[in-house]
């Protein structure tokens, strides 16, 4: 017995050197190093953000005082999930370990050729870090990078860093792409704040219709032709449907402006008759547009009768009032479509 215990306390003393050995050798290599620091403790004072890849790309995304959207490069709108996802990554950043003393010199090589460069500002003219970022780890759990600190200097130490809670890379939450930073909401009325809504059915004109809404269930119905004017008032419908297509417009997106269209497909789609165009007015007077034209089909699907349906089920090509073509999940825009019949009682 009393050798069973001088054993396990022989074998406790080792783990507890073990442990100081491994603890030694991981950490202290990195506090005692200078710029370590990746972490934006405060988010709420970045203000802005410019992304440059090693092709010279930017993008830059910048805080616009009391809007909940940031800009892009200037003229577009930022999704607000890489935004909010990218300002995570900011606050949650940690060193996992140093990189080995055989790759230091070739990950140096890599960050100086390949790496996207991250600077973060929280004010004034000068970021406050900069980031390097670079490959991920064979793992695919950690990210090699190197900070800058303007006035105090670059690090001569690459190092592999992680985000607490998340498990994978970081480099993918760092692109340049216009396209797929860009805002792809339309129509967004959270709180219901619109006053007017319009379909219109090119195809089938007598299925269009226009809905106006003061609050509450305070709405009418009206059915409308080809070019938008108001042609009749509905006196009988049902007005819990109404309002539940209305609700359908408090969060519509496209799924991307990136269509990979050639020029002459766009001009030629910008030209054409759309099948259904919504148009919503907004409490406050403002009109948003967007036109959906049937996307043909890239192979042949057949109906429940064997006829072959020529038209994309899944998507629409999508064009807004600006002129600009996106894709359109059916998923999201074809419930917007309902006919007029649908409010109907008696539907």
């Amino acid at each position: 017995m009393k050798k069973n215990i001088i054993l396990l306390l022989v074998l406790a003393v080792l783990a507890i050197a073990a442990g100081v050995v491994y603890f030694q050798s991981h950490t202290s290599t990195i506090s005692d190093e200078p710029l370590t620091d990746f972490a934006i403790e405060d988010t709420a004072k970045v203000n802005k953000v410019v992304i440059t890849d090693h092709l010279g790309k930017v993008a830059v995304v910048e805080r616009v005082p009391g809007e909940r959207l940031w800009r892009l490069n200037g003229k577009l709108h930022a999704r607000e999930d890489a935004v909010n996802l990218m300002l995570k990554t900011f606050n949650r950043i940690r060193i996992r370990g140093n990189v080995s003393d055989s790759s230091r010199a070739n990950m140096l090589k890599l960050l100086a050729s390949s790496s996207k460069r991250v600077e973060i500002f929280t004010g004034g003219n000068e970021p406050a870090k900069i980031w390097y970022v670079g490959i991920p780890t064979p793992d695919h759990t950690g990210t090699i990078m190197l900070l800058e600190i303007p006035g105090i200097g670059r690090s001569e130490e690459p190092y592999i860093v992680h985000m607490e809670g998340f498990t994978g890379f970081l480099s993918t939450r760092f692109f340049t792409n216009e396209m797929e930073w860009r805002y792809t909401g339309i129509f967004e009325y959270p709180h219901l704040e619109v006053s007017k809504v319009r379909m219109i059915n090119h195809m089938i004109p007598a299925d269009s219709w226009e809905v106006r809404f003061s609050g509450g269930n305070n709405i009418e119905l009206w059915s409308c032709d080809v070019a938008g004017a108001s042609e009749r008032k509905a006196l009988r419908f049902d007005t819990t449907a109404v309002k539940e297509q209305l609700l359908l417009f408090k969060k519509v997106h496209v799924e991307s402006f990136n269509t990979q269209l050639t020029e002459s497909q766009t001009d030629s789609l910008g030209q054409a008759q759309a099948a259904y165009t919504l148009e919503v007015t907004d409490s406050k007077g403002k009109t948003t547009t967007i036109d959906l034209h049937l996307k043909p089909s890239k192979k042949a699907i057949e109906d429940d009768y064997g006829n072959i349906i020529p038209f994309d089920l899944d998507y629409f090509w999508a064009k807004t009032q600006d002129g600009e073509i996106a894709m359109a999940q059916s998923y999201n825009f074809s419930p917007l479509l309902n006919p007029i019949g649908k409010f109907s009682p008696m539907y």
